[in-house]
């Protein structure tokens, strides 16, 4: 019994935002629709374009006034702590390279362990200009993920040893996430 009501709450607490937000912008809606109807009659879609419209200028001011500074003084605050910075600022490069603007898990690519080998691995070029570290030419950062970890390894390699993947990043990172086991979808 006690599991069904833990599940029965967890349920709630899933669908309720999204149900409370839904109900929301369905009554702005019909208020903004009534509105208009008495100043332009009856257009349709004007209620809805108006809404998105509103939506879309909230979202402006809400990143640009709300969000920004509140991440700014944040992120102040936090490069004055030594060890935290650091763990942070590593943290972030992380995620951002995942995710968000500056993704840098984008280029795939295989690379030859051994000039005469037939043995390659996959991973990313995650730096192609590597002066920042005192390497000059000749050489790209690749970084090689782990599988089942989220965790890997950054290896320095011989532009030469390095072959492009015709293949989007995000099936090459679920390949070697998967251990390489990741069933092909186009096979029926």
């Amino acid at each position: 019994m006690k599991k069904i009501v833990r599940l029965l709450f967890q349920g709630v607490l899933l669908v309720a935002p999204l149900a409370l937000t839904v109900f929301i912008l369905v009554k702005v809606f019909e208020f903004l629709d009534s509105i208009l109807e008495a100043w332009v009659g009856d257009v349709p879609g004007l209620g809805l374009l108006l809404l998105l419209g509103i939506l879309l200028v909230a979202g402006i001011l809400g990143t640009t006034f709300i969000s920004d500074p509140i991440k700014a003084a944040f992120n102040k605050w936090l490069s004055k702590i030594p060890l935290i910075k650091l763990i942070y600022d590593g943290v972030k490069d992380l995620l951002g390279a995942f995710v968000g603007d500056k993704k840098k898990f984008n280029h795939p690519v295989m690379v030859k362990e051994h000039k005469e080998g037939s043995c390659h691995k996959i991973g990313f070029i995650t730096q192609e200009n590597l002066e920042i570290i005192g390497v000059n030419g000749g050489f790209s950062a690749v970084y090689f993920p782990h599988s089942y970890a989220f965790s890997g390894v950054v290896l320095l390699v011989e532009n030469e040893y390095i072959a492009p993947l015709n293949a989007s990043a995000a099936d090459v990172m679920k390949f070697i996430v998967s251990g390489g086991v990741i069933s092909n979808t186009n096979e029926k």
